[in-house]
C-alpha cells in the first residue's frame, strides 16, 4: 500500500516538473523570441504592431458666394488613387491585398479615370511597391471613387484630399481666381483673384487626431486618444449678382462670336451708382489656368487704354462747373487747324502753319452747330473749341485728378495700374479733352462717372460685400460705401445728365435706347495701340459706352469696352448690351414714371425755319409729330432750337422765337430742366429755378404775358 502511494507521488512530481519545464520554456521563448509556441503566434509581431497614429484633420476653406448666397466656390472631398504592387501584402484571410491581374485592373481603372489602358498598364508594370497615376489619378470625385470601389479591385486604395469646386465655372474667373491644393502643406492655397487676395481669411487651421492602433489596424479604444478640431476658413460674400453676371458674360461672348462684330476682346462692369457695389464684372476671353497662352491680367484693372469720347463728358462738366458753358451757342464744326501761340493752342483759318488738324469722326462737317448738339454727336471739334477757348484747362486737369484718374483705385486689395497722365505739350492737353493721349482703366472710369451720375461726388467701387464667421455667420467685415472727392456741384451733374440724355435720344448713343426705361449715356471710340508695336493700329479700335438709368435719378451704370476692326456693325454690338440693360432692369424692377419719357418716337431731321412764316413753320413741325413752342408774337421765325439740320425724336419740343414782344408763358408742367433752360436762353428771359429733374410747379400761369420784369419761379423735382 505504501509502495503504491509513493508511486503516485512520484508521478505527480514528474508531471508537475514537466509542466514547469514546458511553461518555463514557453515563457523563456516568448520573452526572448516573442513567439507563443502553443498558438504558433509571433507575439513580438503583435506587440511591435501597436503604434501611435497622428492624422491631420483638414480645415474647410471658406465658401465664396454671390450677393444672394449662390455658391461660386467651395471645398469638396476628392481622392488620389494608388495601387499596391507588393506581392507580400495579404488580407487577414490570406487573399491578395495587391494588384495581381494587371491587365484586367488596367482595363477597369482606365474606364473611370482619364488615362488610356496602355498608360495605366505601364504604371502597373512598374518595379515600385506602390504607384499612383499622375494627374489623372488625382482629384477624383466621390462618384469616381465609388465606381472603382464597387469593382472590388484588389490592391487599390485612396488618399482623401480637398479640392476646390466652382459650380458655375466659368463665372467671373478674373475676379474669383482659383486655388490649388498644396500637398506639402496639406492645404488649399489661392493662386489668383479673391482666392489669392483673401487667402488668409479663406484658409482655415488644420487640426489633428492622435490614437493607438494595433498591427491589424484596430484602434485601441481603451487607450486615450486626443483630437484638436480644425478651424474652418471664413466665408466671403461678393457684391456680384449671378443673373446679371451671367448675362454680361453671355453678351461678351456673343460680341466675340457674332460675325457682324467679331470683337477680339471685351470687358465691362455693372455698378450700383449710389453705393459702388459691383453687380457684374466681365472679361472675354477670360483667363484659363489650363491654357499656357491665357491672359492672366485683368483688363478691368491692369490694362490702361485711351478712353476716347467717353472723356468728353468730364470736359463739358468742367466747363459747366466753371460757368463757361453755353450749350445753345454755336461753333464751326469744320476742321480745327491747331496753331500754337504763347504756349497755348489757337485755331487757325487754314492748315498752313498748323501743327495738327482735328476733325470729327469720319471727317464729318456739320457746319454751324450748338455745343449741346456737338456733345450729343460727339464732336471732337467742339471739344477743341472749348479747350482752346473759355475753359480753364488746368482746372479741367485738376478735376481729372480729383476724379481719380492716373492713380490706383485700390479696390478691395486688387492691384490696379495707374494709367498715363500725358500733360506736358499744349497739343497733349488739347487731345485729353476728347480722350486721346492719356490712358485710364475701366475701374477709374467707373469711379469717375459715379460723380456725374450722382451729385458730383465720387463713389469708390467695391466687390467684397461681407466676410462671415463659418460657424456663427457673424459678420467679420462689411463692405461700405466710400465717398471720395466732391468734384462738381450737384447742379453741374444734373445738367450733364440732361446732355447725356440727348446723346441717347438723338446723338451717337441712339442704338442703346430702349423702351423699358429712359437711358442716358455716352459713347467713345479710340485708336488701339498693340503691345510692343509702335504707333496706332490702322484697323483696330477700342469702342466703349457708359450708360445709366433711370434718367431722372440714375441708379445703375453699365460700362462696356471692346476691341474690334473699324467698320463692324455697332448696332449688332448694341443688341448684346441691351440684353444686359434689360436684365438689370428686370432684376431691380424699375418702375419709371417720367413725364418726359417717350414710348413711341421716330427720328427725323428738323428743317431750318429761320425767316419762314410762323404759321408755316408751326404746321410743318406738327405734321412731323413735334411739339412747336412759339416764343413772341412776330410773324416770322427769328431763331429756333434745335437748329435746322439737327436730328430729333418726334414728340420733342422745338422752340420758335419770333421776337421779344408778346411772349406767352407756356404750360411747363413736365418739362425737363434742359427744356426750361433752352426756353430761357432763346427768349433772353431769366427764371428762378428750384431743384432739378422735371417741372412740378410754375409761379406764372400758362397763357400769361411774360416781360423782362416778370419774376417767374419754376419748381422742379
Amino acid at each position: 500500500m505504501r509502495r503504491n502511494t509513493n508511486y503516485k507521488v512520484l508521478m505527480v512530481s514528474i508531471t508537475l516538473s514537466l509542466l514547469f519545464i514546458i511553461v518555463g520554456a514557453n515563457v523563456f521563448i516568448v520573452s526572448i523570441f516573442g513567439y507563443h509556441v502553443n498558438s504558433k503566434t509571433s507575439l513580438k509581431e503583435k506587440i511591435n504592431g501597436i503604434h501611435q497614429v497622428e492624422n491631420e484633420l483638414l480645415a474647410k476653406r471658406g465658401t465664396i458666394t454671390d450677393r444672394n448666397g449662390t455658391v461660386l466656390a467651395q471645398d469638396v472631398p476628392s481622392f488620389t488613387l494608388y495601387a499596391s504592387l507588393d506581392t507580400s501584402r495579404l488580407n487577414p484571410d490570406k487573399s491578395p491585398a495587391h494588384v495581381f491581374d494587371k491587365e484586367t485592373t488596367a482595363t477597369q481603372i482606365s474606364s473611370i479615370i482619364n488615362l488610356s489602358y496602355e498608360e495605366t498598364l505601364a504604371i502597373l508594370n512598374s518595379d515600385a511597391k506602390q504607384v499612383e497615376f499622375g494627374n489623372a489619378g488625382k482629384y477624383l470625385s466621390l462618384d469616381q471613387k465609388n465606381k472603382l470601389v464597387e469593382m472590388e479591385i484588389p490592391g487599390l486604395g485612396f488618399y482623401e484630399i480637398i479640392s476646390r469646386n466652382y459650380p458655375l465655372a466659368p463665372f467671373a474667373p478674373n475676379i474669383l481666381g482659383f486655388s490649388r491644393f498644396d500637398e506639402a502643406g496639406n492645404i488649399q492655397k489661392g493662386q489668383l483673384g479673391v482666392e489669392l487676395l483673401y487667402n488668409d481669411e479663406l484658409t482655415g487651421v488644420n487640426g489633428y487626431e492622435s490614437y493607438q492602433k494595433d498591427g491589424d489596424g484596430y484602434i485601441l479604444k481603451q487607450i486615450e486618444s486626443h483630437i484638436d478640431e480644425p478651424e474652418d476658413g471664413s466665408n466671403i460674400k461678393l457684391t456680384l449678382d449671378r443673373g446679371i453676371q451671367e448675362t454680361l458674360e453671355n453678351a461678351m461672348e456673343g460680341m466675340s462670336d457674332d460675325e457682324k462684330v467679331k470683337a477680339k476682346e471685351v470687358w465691362g462692369a455693372v455698378v450700383e451708382i449710389k453705393t459702388g457695389r459691383i453687380l457684374g464684372w466681365g472679361e472675354y476671353p477670360a483667363f484659363d489656368p489650363n491654357d499656357p497662352n491665357t491672359n492672366w491680367n485683368s483688363r478691368g484693372v491692369q490694362y490702361s487704354f485711351e478712353p476716347g469720347s467717353t472723356m468728353k463728358t468730364f470736359t463739358i462738366a468742367s466747363a459747366i462747373d466753371q460757368g463757361v458753358y453755353d450749350g445753345l451757342s454755336t461753333f464751326d464744326s469744320g476742321p480745327f487747324h491747331v496753331g500754337l501761340k504763347d504756349g497755348k493752342v489757337v485755331r487757325l483759318s487754314s492748315s498752313q502753319n498748323a501743327v495738327h488738324t482735328i476733325t470729327n469722326a469720319n471727317n464729318t462737317n456739320y457746319g454751324q452747330m450748338t455745343y449741346d448738339y456737338g456733345y450729343a454727336m460727339s464732336s471732337n471739334v467742339m471739344i477743341a473749341e472749348m479747350m482752346s477757348g473759355p475753359l480753364d484747362i488746368e482746372k479741367f486737369h485738376e478735376n481729372l485728378l480729383q476724379l481719380g484718374f492716373f492713380k490706383p483705385v485700390n479696390m478691395d486689395r486688387i492691384v490696379d495700374v495707374s494709367g498715363v497722365d500725358l500733360w506736358d505739350h499744349p497739343l497733349d492737353k488739347l487731345t485729353n479733352g476728347f480722350g486721346q493721349g492719356s490712358t485710364v482703366t475701366m475701374l477709374q472710369m467707373i469711379q469717375a462717372y459715379s460723380a456725374i451720375f450722382g451729385n458730383g461726388t465720387t463713389v469708390k467701387p467695391y466687390i467684397i460685400d461681407e466676410i462671415l464667421n463659418p460657424n456663427t455667420n457673424e459678420v467679420i467685415h462689411k463692405g461700405q460705401t466710400i465717398y471720395g472727392n466732391k468734384v462738381y456741384k450737384e447742379t453741374t451733374a444734373k445738367q450733364v445728365q440732361t446732355n447725356m440724355r440727348e446723346v441717347v435720344s438723338l446723338g451717337s448713343g441712339m442704338r442703346f435706347d430702349i423702351d423699358e426705361v429712359t437711358m442716358i449715356g455716352k459713347t467713345g471710340t479710340a485708336q488701339y495701340v498693340a503691345p510692343g508695336v509702335a504707333g496706332y493700329s490702322d484697323t483696330e479700335y477700342i469702342f466703349s459706352s457708359i450708360l445709366a438709368f433711370p434718367y431722372d435719378d440714375p441708379e445703375v451704370m453699365v460700362y462696356t469696352a471692346y476691341r474690334a476692326n473699324l467698320g463692324h456693325s455697332i448696332n449688332a454690338q448694341a443688341n448684346y448690351v441691351k440684353d444686359v440693360l434689360r436684365k438689370v432692369i428686370s432684376t431691380y424692377d424699375f418702375q419709371e414714371d417720367n413725364p418726359g419719357y417717350i414710348e413711341q418716337a421716330t427720328l427725323n431731321t428738323v428743317n431750318n425755319f429761320v425767316n419762314i412764316g410762323i404759321d408755316e413753320a408751326y404746321e410743318s413741325l406738327r405734321g412731323k409729330g413735334y411739339q412747336p413752342v412759339v416764343i413772341g408774337d412776330g410773324a416770322r421765325v427769328i431763331s429756333q432750337y434745335p437748329l435746322g439740320g439737327s436730328k430729333l425724336l418726334s414728340n420733342e419740343f422745338v422752340l420758335l422765337y419770333t421776337g421779344d414782344n408778346g411772349i406767352i408763358m407756356p404750360d411747363m408742367n413736365g418739362w425737363s430742366l434742359k427744356q426750361v433752360r433752352n426756353f430761357m436762353a432763346i427768349s433772353n428771359l431769366q427764371f428762378t429755378l428750384n431743384g432739378t429733374g422735371f417741372v412740378q410747379h410754375q409761379s406764372l400761369a400758362s397763357g400769361s404775358i411774360i416781360t423782362p420784369e416778370s419774376e417767374v419761379v419754376i419748381d422742379l423735382d
